[in-house]
């Protein structure tokens, strides 16, 4: 794994059109005094033989509405990278698991998240979700609860 510099440059970002979708419905019916869930997804797909690797981070608000657990909006994003020297950048620890080193995996998730932070706050403009912004997200701590699979 390589120390100091990376040669990291963004190749596409790009909305999930099909995996982003907002329930109207149940937030005309949402209680303004409930409580809203964020919930995020990662999932990283590298392809070592191009030295590329993709990052698909999804975001979900869900809430009770009448009593029933629902979903009022999810919206996901793709941000491809392509990674000088990608392999350099592949751990694969005792579990045998591939892992993305630690300091490329935060700042593409700084990226990705940044632009899904920016979707969602477009989509749920004028929604009651427009107050329930996504939450500050501490890059350490989720990089360390992920497990990067290829």
């Amino acid at each position: 794994m390589k120390s100091n510099e990376m040669n990291v440059q963004l190749h596409a970002l790009s909305e999930l059109s099909d995996a982003t979708a907002v329930n109207r419905r149940a937030l005309r019916r949402l209680n303004p005094m409930s409580q809203v869930n964020v919930d995020m997804k990662v999932k990283v797909l590298p392809d070592l033989a191009s030295g590329r690797i993709s990052i698909v981070v999804t975001c979900s608000y869900t809430a009770e509405v009448y009593l029933i657990r629902t979903h009022l909006a999810v919206c996901s994003v793709v941000a491809t990278f392509d990674v000088e020297d990608l392999e350099s950048y592949i751990e694969y620890p005792e579990g045998g698991e591939m892992r993305i080193a630690t300091p490329l995996m935060s700042m593409m998730l700084g990226i990705a998240v940044g632009a899904l932070r920016g979707m969602m706050a477009v989509r749920l403009a004028g929604t009651p979700l427009s107050k329930h912004p996504m939450p500050i997200i501490n890059m350490a701590a989720l990089i360390e609860r992920l497990s990067y699979t290829s």
